[in-house]
């Protein structure tokens, strides 16, 4: 009686799969077992696998291509300059290091594009407040201004 669910269930696998029927199947029900096994357990496989990848392309975002990009240009660049192996390795170190505060950075300017003059201004002084106070003669420049509004025009 199970032995027609067994065939039907091992046709639906590979059906549903995409494996294929080629021309080595299986010859009796213990060798349909383990083939219908086999099948679901690589077919997980197979999907974890494919799941990693499209997380990794997912992951590749503006940032990385730009990054991958300086360090295409910085690659050329060496090759085109006669630089000391030192340097080389200096520079080809210095720019994997400071990849996350270059994307701050990178991030912070694209936000201040988009910025009034008065805003852009405003969020400049913030940060540089406290070393344009030790020049003397900006201190005059340095006036505590209250935002006048605080809506989108400002």
């Amino acid at each position: 009686m199970w032995k027609p669910y067994l065939t039907s269930l091992f046709f639906t696998i590979y059906t549903i799969t995409s494996v294929g029927y080629g021309d080595v199947g299986p010859k009796n029900y213990l060798e349909t077992c383990v083939a219908i096994f086999m099948v679901i357990i690589l077919g997980i496989a197979w999907a974890i696998m494919l799941g990693q990848v499209c997380d990794i392309a997912a992951d590749i975002s503006e940032e990385e291509s730009e990054f991958r990009l300086t360090m295409d240009g910085l690659t050329a660049m060496l090759a085109d300059h006669l630089l000391p192996s030192t340097t080389r390795l200096r520079l080809r170190s210095f720019f994997p290091c400071s990849k996350l505060a270059q994307r701050r950075v990178h991030r912070q300017q694209k936000l201040i594009t988009f910025m009034s003059p008065g805003m852009q201004g405003e969020v400049a002084m913030i940060p540089n407040k406290r070393w344009m106070e030790k020049v003397p003669a900006e201190v005059g420049l340095l006036v505590e201004r209250k935002p006048v509004a605080t809506n989108c025009c400002t």
